[in-house]
Formats: C-alpha cells, structure tokens, sequence
C-alpha cells in the first residue's frame, strides 16, 4: 500500500529531533486540497480559524500587514490574482482532514520504530498563496511537516540557538505576542536553503525561525503539527521566562537549572486554568495585549 508520507530510514534519531530533513508523501492532487474544495472549506470555518492579508515582506510589521478586501473564501477563489496568503487553521476539525493527518503520524510513527510516536496535540493547517507571495520571518512552538501539494516554496530556515539571528527574548512565547520576528537580509548567509515542490516535504523542528517565499504558481501546502511531553516542558518554560523577563528577571536558557525550570513549569501549571479564563473574558489573544502588553499583536483582518 502506498504510504501518504515516506521518511528515509536514518533521518531521525530522536523524538524531537533538531535538525530539519527531507520527506515524500502522496498527497499532490489528492482531492481534499483543489482550489474548490478549500474555498468551500474557507467558507464553513469560524472567524477564528482563518487568517489572511494582501502582500507582505520576510520582515514584516505586523501591525502594519495589510487586508486584501475580500472573504476568505473570495481569496481561495482568487488566489491566483489576489496577491495574498491565507492559512485555515484547525482543520482537523473536519473529520475528512482529521483522518489524514492521522494516517500522517501513524505512519511517521510506524517508520521511525516509534521515536516519533508520542504525537499529541496533533493539528493540520493549510496554506494557500498567491505567486510569489512572502510568509514572514516567524516561528512556531510546535514540531511540524511541511507538505507541498501544488506549486513550489523556498524555505529559509535558521537555528534558534543562534543569537546573531533571533535573540533569547524572541524565542520566548509572551502572553499575546505576534509570532513575526525581527528579520535582516544578512541572516540569509546563515539559512538552510529548502525548495519543495508537489509530492515533497520538510521537517520544521520546534521553535527554529524560517520564512517562505512562493514560487512563481498558486502554492498549496498542508502543515501537520503535533507536540510531544518534552516540546510541551520547553514551551511552558519560554512562556514563564517570557514573564519573569517583562518582570525584570530575565532568565537563563531552558536546561541551565533543572531543579529551577522544574518548579517554574509547577508554577506555569498551576496558574494556567486562571489565565485560560482571562483570556476567554478578553475575547482572545488580541484581548491579552491589552493586559499583558509585550510584541504587538497583529493588525485585524477584514473579513
């Protein structure tokens, strides 16, 4: 049987590994990601789980991104003129989607002997870009394929433990921080270069910054994201140093004092059921800005 996802043997050596590689997969053409399809998807999801501008560049402001007027699923429709990017998130909301992202990481767990197999939290997201179109420098807290379904990306990814390019203050995660990163063309020298084409992939290994720029087609793309326990302490860990930060006690890197984040992630724990609620009560993230002011949140999106 033809697997939907195809790692080489010996690419990974661990569950969370630090290095970026290279995969194959099957889902080029598949029927869940032609442009009618996703409009419609667009369509049906909630506010929330759509996001989408006009042009931007790798160093983008976020509050300064612009709309592009339309809906969500207009820019679908009109993706090839409409000079925009737009991802829908969550989809594994839809049992269609669900079921291969699954099919993804039963596989990738199946063929690394189970080094890969502690995938919680798994989430799929898909992008669909107009030619040429620019994904900003940013990262994310998540471990993640990224899968090229139609037309080609250039991916420019970076070390997160490299401070001449993204700073100990950058990579943590702040209460209502934007995920843009500062971003100079002189990084550039630094970067893993990947270029993917339909029926290619990359692994983005947790916090690493990157930026994407479309090749000269639609691009379509499916984005699988999962955690694991231990990607799950580093995240809590940058959240709490995030604070002490803004508190005026920056904080050493995660794995410094083990005693010392062991009762930081107890203290994340136990105060995280109280921010969950406040954050529910200022309408979302954009409303945590207002109470935790750090990184500016972005811009809102017309719908």
């Amino acid at each position: 049987m033809m697997k939907t996802i195809e790692i080489e043997e010996g690419s990974v050596s661990g569950p969370m590994p630090k290095k970026t590689f290279r995969v194959s997969h099957s889902l080029a053409g598949h029927p869940l990601f032609t442009l009618d399809r996703l409009a419609r998807l667009a369509g049906s999801l909630p506010p929330g789980q759509v996001e989408f501008n006009g042009p931007v560049a790798p160093h983008q402001d976020p509050n300064l991104t612009p709309s592009n007027g339309m809906t969500p699923e207009e820019t679908v429709r009109r993706i090839e003129e409409a000079k925009s990017w737009l991802v829908l998130k969550y989809v594994d909301t839809d049992p269609e989607y669900k079921a291969l992202l699954d099919a993804c990481l039963d596989q990738v767990a199946e063929q690394t002997g189970g080094l890969m197999g502690d995938a919680r939290q798994r989430h799929a997201f898909i992008f669909v870009t107009s030619p040429g179109n620019v994904t900003p420098f940013h990262l994310d807290p998540e471990l993640n394929f990224l899968l090229q379904i139609r037309g080609t990306k250039r991916m420019s990814l970076f070390d997160h433990r490299d401070r001449e390019i993204v700073s100990l203050e950058n990579t943590e995660q702040f209460p209502g921080s934007h995920r843009n990163l500062p971003y100079s063309e002189s990084f550039e020298a630094k970067a893993i270069h990947q270029h993917i084409e339909p029926g290619e992939g990359i692994f983005v290994p947790i916090f690493d910054p990157h930026w994407v720029k479309n090749g000269n087609e639609v691009s379509v793309s499916f984005s699988i994201t999962w955690t694991t326990k231990e990607s799950e302490r580093l995240v809590k860990l940058s959240r709490v140093n995030a604070v002490l930060r803004k508190l005026g006690m920056p904080q050493s890197e995660a794995g410094a004092n083990r005693a010392w984040d062991g009762i930081k992630i107890a203290a994340y724990d136990a105060s995280r059921p109280g921010y969950n609620l406040m954050k529910r009560l200022a309408g979302g993230r954009r409303g945590m800005v207002a109470i935790f002011p750090g990184r500016k949140a972005a811009a809102p999106t017309a719908l």
